[in-house]
Parts: C-alpha cells; structure tokens; sequence
C-alpha cells in the first residue's frame, strides 16, 4: 500500500475532509497532509531535521470569489472569512496565520475554503507553522496549478523531503537525505510534554559530528550530542531529561515545550515510570509520551 493509500485510510483524514463537509456544506477538492518537521540540532545555516509522524492536514476547495473561508478542526468556534487582498492586513487568529502566509507567498492564486487540522496541540511548541505552509502550498498548487517556492527553513524541509527511516541535512538551500533507520538500531524518539509553558533556545549544535554518526551508522551516537545542545533552566524539561538519562535514555534535549531523547525501545517503560515519579508534584498534570521514527514527508491524502 502507498503512503496515499494508507493517508486516505487514516480516520484523522477522513475526519477531517468529513468536517469540511459540514462545516460548508459541500465536498473538499482534496485533502493534504504534511509532517511537522523537527529540527534536532542546529539552526538556519545548517540544521539535522527529521519528519514527526504527526503534522497538519488541510482539506481545501476553491471559491469563484476572492475569499478565504477559514475553520480549524481545534478551534470550532473560530471560523471566519477574510479577503485576499486583506490576509496581510487582518489581525488573524495564531492557528491560520501560516495558511495566510502561505497564500500570501503563492500570490494569492484564488478564493479558498480551507479546513486546518493540527494534529498535536499548540502547546507542545512541536508544530512551528510549516508544516502549514507546506500543506497548503500542495493544495494551492494542485488547485490553481500555481508553482509556491520552497522555504529554506529547516523544519519546512523536514515536512516537505521527510522520509521514513531517514533524517535530513539542510544546509545553505540543498538537502541530503541521511540514514535514521531507529527501528533497525533498536531505538525511538521519545517526546515528553510536561505541560510546561516556557522553553529556551539550545545552544549551538555539532551538526557536522552529527552527520559523520549516522553515515557511519551510529545513530545511538547522536544522543550525547542532543544532550550537548540542551540549555538547562526550565525545571520541570530539566527533570524529565534528567530522569530519561538516568533511566536508560541516550541523551535529549529541549524542543519547543518538550524533551525529545533518544531512547532504547527495551527502556521505554523504565522512562515512562521514571519522568512520571520524577514529576510528581512539580508539575500541574502528569506528563504525555509520544515514542516515533522519522515519516514520509508531504502528500496529497485524499
């Protein structure tokens, strides 16, 4: 089965082209998903990403008028139409800001009705916006026929070039594809949400080291140097990457309001008991797991 094949079946995307349905009282065009793209370590000059297995999906269909109908699958209440001409000048709600940049960006080809399904809420800090603008760039171009350019910036390149078993060096415009075969190695991403509300860039990153680790196979290598990036200072993502690390993990760091590690799958429970009982009355609410590999990137799904 293609990876379309098994979007169209996945229910968040026909939940999603479902509520289009009833949100305008018509059938979507089509539906688009893109993964959120994860930057691991670096930053604009030179970046290792990966695609997370959870993203966006955009459900779109054109309008004859110079409109954009939006409404959020997170955000019921919050439907609303702007003007084309006004999608800059509109003070816009934060989920469809990036949609609007997008359609900005494409020259606003054309009237839209448009669907955003944010697959892992806002406060994680893990969906930065383009994953949005790669999403609704597939659909503008499958729509008009428009060609949208590619971002340079790391994570939409994740989103748009993500592969599965692989992670990505983008550097001055070009990205190569690495090996990241985590389920060959024995390992998983493990991202941790504490609900904390703050976060701090990491310090400067050894991509360089990075990429030499995984051609050569050595992707549980790459756990110090996660570690190496992880700016202490927050409590409570201090804890849960202190506790990861004495628990089994191979090291991790901060990522928007979450510790991502590194981990051995035979750790996985040791980890989850550990940050759990380390959090424990420090935290307003005990802390979320997530476990994935790197996932394709962006796709027509329907």
């Amino acid at each position: 089965m293609s990876v379309a094949q098994r979007l169209a079946a996945d229910p968040e995307v026909r939940l999603t082209g479902h509520l289009f349905e009833r949100a305008f009282g018509a059938s979507p065009a089509g539906v688009w998903r893109a993964p959120g793209g994860l930057v691991l370590l670096g930053g604009p000059a030179a970046a290792l990403a990966v695609a997370l297995p959870w993203g966006v999906i955009i459900a779109a269909a054109p309008l004859p008028s110079p409109v954009v109908e939006f409404y959020s699958m997170n955000h019921h209440s919050e439907g609303f139409s702007v003007g084309l001409d006004e999608l800059e000048t509109s003070v816009l709600p934060e989920w469809s800001r990036a949609a609007a940049r997008a359609l900005v960006e494409a020259g606003r080809p054309g009237g839209l009705r448009l669907v955003i399904n944010r697959e892992l809420p806002s406060e994680t800090g893990l969906l930065s916006g383009a994953e949005t603008i790669c999403a609704v760039g597939l659909a503008v171009a499958d729509l008009f026929g428009v060609a949208v350019p590619e971002s340079v910036d790391p994570a939409y390149a994740a989103a748009r070039h993500g592969r599965d078993r692989g992670a990505l060096l983008v550097s001055s415009g070009r990205v190569d594809q690495l090996p990241f075969d985590l389920g060959a190695a024995g390992l998983r991403l493990l991202v941790v949400d504490p609900g904390v509300v703050e976060g701090l860039p990491g310090h400067p990153s050894r991509v360089g080291e990075a990429v030499t680790l995984l051609q050569s196979g050595k992707a549980a290598l790459l756990g110090p140097l996660l570690t190496a990036a992880h700016v202490r200072g927050v409590p409570a993502l201090d804890l849960v990457l202190d506790a990861t690390i004495d628990a089994g993990g191979l090291g991790g760091r901060a990522i928007g309001q979450c510790v991502v590690a590194l981990v051995p799958m035979a750790a996985l429970g040791a980890i989850r008991a550990a940050v759990t009982a380390r959090l424990a009355g420090v935290t307003r609410r005990p802390p979320r797991f997530l476990t994935a590999t790197p996932a394709p990137g962006a796709v027509r799904a329907g």
